[in-house]
């Protein structure tokens, strides 16, 4: 059991650590936003931006209903929702994350605990209690 939910706290941060890297190589593409909010805005709002494209760093993104799903030169994908105004994930973005990088497939509910258990030490942030996890800057 415990190294089921060790499996899941390194699971957790290695999205985390790829979220971080693949939304801060986008946003360099693009000097005037500065976050997920941002580039929906661009896309929906002031149409200057399409709802799917490539950035100038290699990001690939697609704004969707209430998020963005990016993916980097690698194939990896990462996606956000906003939630209460954060670039938040849940557990299943974790899954999906995961399923497509490794042969590593803790629980929904694995995952649901060390997404818990990292907010608690401070290295996520809990956006809706139990559901919607962030990281600690965004």
């Amino acid at each position: 059991m415990i190294e089921n939910a060790e499996l899941a706290i390194e699971s957790v941060r290695r999205y985390a650590a790829a979220l971080e890297r693949v939304r801060s190589d986008l946003l360099d593409a693009y000097p005037d936003l500065v976050c997920v909010l941002d580039l929906m805005v661009a896309v929906r709002h002031t149409r200057t931006l399409p709802r799917e494209g490539m950035s100038s760093t290699g990001i690939e993104y697609s704004v969707h209903g209430a998020g963005c799903r990016m993916t980097d030169q690698q194939g990896r994908e990462v996606d956000v929702d906003l939630v209460d105004g954060v670039e938040a994930f849940d557990a299943w973005r974790i899954k999906w994350f995961l399923d497509e990088q490794s042969d590593a497939r803790p629980s929904i509910e694995e995952l649901r605990t060390a997404c818990s258990y990292l907010s608690q030490l401070g290295e996520l942030r809990e956006v809706q209690a139990g559901r919607w996890y962030a990281l600690p800057a965004s």
